[in-house]
């Protein structure tokens, strides 16, 4: 296998990457815009080079054919320079759209030869709409639905439903795709090849619910539910500072701060009796742990490492109490 030609395609891969990143709607500018042009000749030039290489070997063949399918989207619908700027902002991101799941595709691919290259997390206000209000309206189950009991057997079987269907969808391609297409306004691209991330985050609310404490897993689905979409559209928009993991410092504060306000808020407004200081004491033990978790997250899915994180501080803050 021609070592040349795969790390040469790690890099074209990381290099559109960061074309899509500043493409994606909460960052792309005027300034970055007039880029563009400019850096998407560097990508095709990049496959025109790569394509005229070696890909005699079998195991490179999947590869070859997603860069042959990446270049002929570039020469189709790279944007005219002539157009006007509201057709060239749309047209940007028509470009973008059809260029992410080929980008996922590539990943997959690239995965299998051992390298490893970011999955894109594009702005979908649609899915942050969808994260807020299913933590809502959690919460309310929780707190004034659910008894423990019930909430444990609700969780099971949502858990129990959603690693059903994963499992389905692995051994039958056609139901992947019915379901991605189902999902295509909440779902992330990468979603296609991975565990979804509403999978990850049924199973932390079951070992949750194993807690039998209304109070650990409305921390758990508050924090989750805004603090997570409030970092990424912060981080997204705002994030110059750059930590880990694609996160940036302006994003992890962001969650931290509303971690801890939701925190304060939901306990106060439905444990009372925990009162002002106990409150507090859950926001500080659960908005840093789960900003932490949230950080770090690279492998796992912070779906289930954020209610975990959450719910690990709200229980160590309500033993310390007791």
């Amino acid at each position: 296998m021609s070592t040349g030609v795969v790390a040469a395609s790690g890099e074209l891969a990381l290099e559109l990457r960061a074309l899509l990143h500043d493409l994606d709607p909460a960052r792309i500018t005027r300034q970055l815009q007039a880029s563009f042009h400019a850096r998407l000749r560097s990508v095709a030039q990049q496959l025109d080079t790569l394509l005229d290489g070696s890909f005699r070997d079998s195991a490179l063949t999947p590869v070859r054919q997603r860069l042959l399918e990446l270049q002929e989207l570039i020469v189709a619908h790279t944007p005219s320079i002539e157009l006007t700027p509201d057709d060239l902002d749309a047209a940007w991101e028509e470009l973008r759209l059809k260029l992410q799941p080929v980008y996922e595709a590539l990943a997959v691919d690239l995965k299998v030869l051992d390298i490893h290259v970011p999955a894109l997390r594009p702005t979908n206000y649609t899915r942050n709409i969808l994260h807020v209000s299913g933590g809502f309206i959690a919460l309310l189950l929780i707190e004034l639905v659910l008894t423990p009991s019930l909430m444990q057997a609700v969780a099971g079987f949502f858990v129990a439903l959603a690693w059903s269907l994963e499992l389905t969808r692995r051994f039958v391609p056609r139901w992947n795709d019915a379901l991605m297409w189902a999902f295509q306004f909440v779902s992330h691209p990468h979603e296609a090849y991975r565990v979804n991330s509403s999978t990850w985050y049924c199973t932390a609310l079951f070992i949750i619910s194993l807690t039998s404490s209304p109070l650990v897993c409305a921390i758990a689905v508050i924090v989750l539910g805004c603090a997570d979409p409030a970092a990424a559209l912060v981080g997204r928009r705002f994030g110059k500072t750059k930590l880990m993991n694609g996160r940036s410092l302006e994003g992890t504060l962001t969650f931290a701060v509303v971690a801890f306000v939701v925190s304060v808020a939901t306990v106060l407004l439905f444990h009372p009796s925990v009162g002002t200081v106990g409150a507090l004491l859950v926001a500080v033990c659960a908005a840093p742990l789960s900003a932490v978790a949230e950080l770090v997250s690279r492998r796992i899915d912070d779906n289930l490492s954020v209610p975990l994180a959450a719910a690990t501080g709200a229980w160590a803050a309500m033993t310390w109490l007791v």
